[in-house]
């Protein structure tokens, strides 16, 4: 099974997403979009796990949710941006926080959670950029980002979730664990 730990959305969040992502489409040329129950911010991806192992992830996610204690944290979506690749670029919102790094270090504990598992990561999955993607393989009709309407979207991050990821008919993402903070 592929896993991954993320931050869900509400589904008013969601909404204005898809809502956003219209707007978006107008600009583009063609793009492989998000669909609105997909959009989430990956903490940390995993890749290929045996389920006997899945307990060890579900205990990683507990353990760092526990230690840090965060209240309810303050995030906003907002500001449009892509990630080049040669056969059309990732689309992207980035995500604010308050207080601003702490994405970086729920990413961070998860891995020292997962270590302390004996439960290494692949490096290049290392490295952590808070955002939302809308699409990949996006083509874009002008390069202009700033041209395109964005509505921000502001809610409350109150857990860390591991999820599945599947393939048939496209990507879905099935929520796993979910640990509150």
């Amino acid at each position: 099974m592929r896993i991954f730990y993320a931050v869900r959305f509400p589904d008013a969040v969601k909404q204005a997403m898809a809502e956003n992502l219209l707007e978006i489409k107008k600009y583009t040329l063609c793009g492989n979009f998000t669909p609105r129950d997909n959009f989430h911010v990956t903490l940390l991806f995993v890749g290929e796990c045996a389920p006997d192992n899945l307990a060890d992830y579900k205990k990683a996610a507990d353990l760092t949710a526990a230690k840090l204690r965060l209240a309810p944290v303050k995030a906003n979506i907002g500001g449009l941006g892509t990630f080049p690749r040669p056969d059309g670029d990732i689309l992207w919102a980035g995500m604010q926080t308050e207080p601003d790094d702490i994405l970086d270090k729920i990413n961070k504990a998860l891995l020292a959670e997962l270590r302390d598992l004996n439960i290494n990561i692949k490096q290049e999955y290392n490295k952590f950029v808070p955002h939302v993607t809308f699409g990949r393989k996006v083509e874009f009709k002008g390069k202009d980002l700033s041209q395109i309407k964005f509505s921000p979207a502001c809610f409350n991050i109150d857990a860390v979730t591991l999820m599945e990821s599947t393939f048939s008919n496209g990507v879905t993402y099935t929520p796993l664990h979910e640990s509150k903070f």
